[in-house]
């Protein structure tokens, strides 16, 4: 009977020993993969919430500039609404026998021109005759006989730049 060579078990064993190792390793190694691919998706989630928000920081700030660029003017509008008042209240009182000369026929064109362009910049000049109050758009100074809550006469007018009241009307009210 042959006897079993003994360094055929340790190859054996050193062969089962090696693949084990190999194993373990391949085991460390998708375990290293599993956790790479989790940190992979978590950091892709991250960049993709960062994009969003760097797309909607853009876009707000896009539409805040858009806003400034839309009120820039309000403050020299607001300086130049006396002299179109007091334009006005002249060319109101303007004697019957000065409304044929030409300088004056000059003098209106020029504030129909100055009132068109203040009026391209977005400044336009509401109604408030007839209208039912409205404390946004009116500073009530006194009351006089008329319909309650019903603007009976305008004493200045009211304006709104793009849609926003930048100077109340001054008003008479109906008190009844």
């Amino acid at each position: 009977m042959t006897k079993p060579d003994p360094t055929s078990n340790d190859d054996l064993a050193a062969k089962v020993q090696a693949a084990q190792a190999q194993n373990d390793e391949l085991a460390a190694l998708e375990q290293k993969v599993a956790e790479l691919t989790e940190q992979l998706k978590t950091y892709s989630e991250a960049s993709s919430r960062s994009q969003a928000e760097l797309q909607n920081a853009k876009i707000r700030l896009e539409r805040e500039a858009g806003e400034i660029r839309k009120f820039a003017s309000e403050a020299v509008l607001l300086k130049l609404l006396p002299t179109i008042d007091n334009l006005q209240r002249a060319l109101k009182h303007l004697p019957e026998n000065l409304s044929a000369d030409m300088w004056v026929k000059g003098i209106v064109a020029l504030e129909q021109q100055f009132l068109k362009e203040v009026g391209e910049m977005g400044l336009i000049r509401f109604e408030s005759v007839g209208k039912p109050l409205d404390a946004e758009r009116h500073e009530v100074l006194m009351q006089v006989p008329g319909a309650v809550g019903t603007v009976i006469e305008v004493l200045e007018d009211g304006y709104e730049l793009h849609g926003k009241v930048v100077r109340p009307a001054k008003v008479k009210v109906g008190g009844g």
